[in-house]
C-alpha cells in the first residue's frame, strides 16, 4: 500500500512539473520568436537566459553553479559538457554567464515550435549521418566563434542512457583547433536522477553544473584530435565525479 501511495505520489509531482515547465516555456518560446523577429539575438541574450532559468525552476530542478569563476574574462571559448537529458539545453543557455550559441542536432530544427525557437536564436545544426554537411556546420560554428560568439558543444552526440560519459565524437576538437580557442570543460551532476532518456517520469531534484579550468588553445595546438578528445573527456568525467 505504500508503495502504491508513493508511486501516485511520484506520478501527480511529475504531471506538476510537466505542467508548470509547459507553461513557462511556451510564453517565453513565444516572446523569443517575437524578439527574434526585429532584434539579433545577442540584444536579448539576457532576457532569454532568464526566460531558460524560470523554465528550469518550472520544471522543479534547482540547480547549483560551481567553478564558475574559472571562466577566462572577455575571451572567446569552446564550451565542451555532457549530455544527460531533455532539458540540458535550458540548463546550459540559463546558466552559462556568456553569450554563445549551440551546435545541436539538425533534427531537432525539424521540431514544432521548439524548432523554430532554436532557428530564431541561430543555434547550427549538425548531422550526424552525413559527414561533408557536418563539416560545414563546423565552419558555420568557426564563422560563429570570428563573429564574436563562444560555441557550446555535447560531443557525447546523444544523451546517455545510463548516467555514465559516452565515447566523444571528434566534431568539437576539429572546431577548436580550427578556430585556435581555450576549451571550457563543463558537467552536469545529478541530472540524470531527474530526467531519464526513454522516460516521461521527471523526478524534481537539485543538480549541479560545474566549470571547470580552461584548456588553453597552446596547450592543445600541436595535439591531434584524438589526443584533445581524450583530454577534454578525462576533465569532465574528473567533474562528473566531483
Amino acid at each position: 500500500m505504500m508503495d502504491r501511495r508513493m508511486r501516485v505520489r511520484e506520478r501527480l509531482i511529475c504531471l506538476l512539473a510537466w505542467t508548470s515547465g509547459l507553461c513557462a516555456f511556451v510564453p517565453i518560446g513565444l516572446a523569443v520568436l517575437l524578439a527574434g523577429a526585429f532584434l539579433h539575438p545577442r540584444r536579448f541574450d539576457h532576457w532569454t537566459k532568464l526566460g531558460c532559468r524560470i523554465i528550469v525552476r518550472a520544471l522543479g530542478i534547482r540547480v547549483t553553479v560551481a567553478g564558475r569563476d574559472h571562466l577566462p574574462r572577455n575571451r572567446i571559448c569552446l564550451f565542451v559538457c555532457n549530455h544527460v537529458n531533455i532539458f540540458d539545453v535550458f540548463v546550459l543557455y540559463g546558466f552559462i554567464p556568456r553569450y554563445f550559441r549551440g551546435v545541436e542536432l539538425d533534427e531537432h530544427f525539424d521540431w514544432f515550435f521548439y524548432g523554430r525557437i532554436i532557428r530564431r536564436l541561430g543555434m547550427i545544426p549538425i548531422s550526424q549521418t552525413n559527414g561533408r554537411r557536418a563539416l560545414q556546420s563546423l565552419k558555420i560554428a568557426a564563422q560563429a566563434i570570428e563573429a564574436g560568439a563562444s560555441i557550446l558543444i555535447l560531443p557525447e552526440g546523444g544523451r546517455t542512457l545510463d548516467g555514465r560519459l559516452q565515447a566523444f565524437k571528434p566534431g568539437a576538437f576539429v572546431l577548436a583547433k580550427r578556430a585556435g580557442v581555450d576549451i571550457v570543460p563543463l558537467a552536469m551532476v545529478g541530472a540524470f536522477e531527474i530526467k531519464r532518456k526513454g522516460s516521461l517520469m521527471i523526478r524534481p531534484g537539485r543538480m549541479t553544473l560545474r566549470f571547470g579550468a580552461p584548456i588553453a588553445y597552446g596547450e592543445i595546438q600541436a595535439m591531434p584530435v584524438k589526443a584533445i578528445s581524450g583530454l577534454v573527456r578525462e576533465r569532465i568525467s574528473v567533474l562528473c565525479e566531483g
